[in-house]
């Protein structure tokens, strides 16, 4: 199986996860790599997108048990 490369495969850089930090791994049999730059904004876009719904149920939660 290939080994996850030293490009991140959104922007094309090249980084040095153990300086630089980043992921690599893979998704199903594909390797994949990301820089920290590109993991910091795919992780922002998450809680943004997946924090306020969280919040939204919690405060759903919150108001019945009152």
């Amino acid at each position: 199986m290939p080994e996850p490369g030293k490009e991140c495969k959104i922007c094309d850089c090249e980084f040095d996860i153990e300086l630089e930090g980043g992921i690599q791994g893979y998704i199903g049999i594909i390797p994949f790599s990301l820089c920290p730059m590109c993991y910091s904004g795919l992780m922002d876009m998450y809680e943004q997108l997946h924090g306020e719904m969280y919040d939204d149920d919690y405060e759903e939660d919150r108001d019945e048990d009152a």
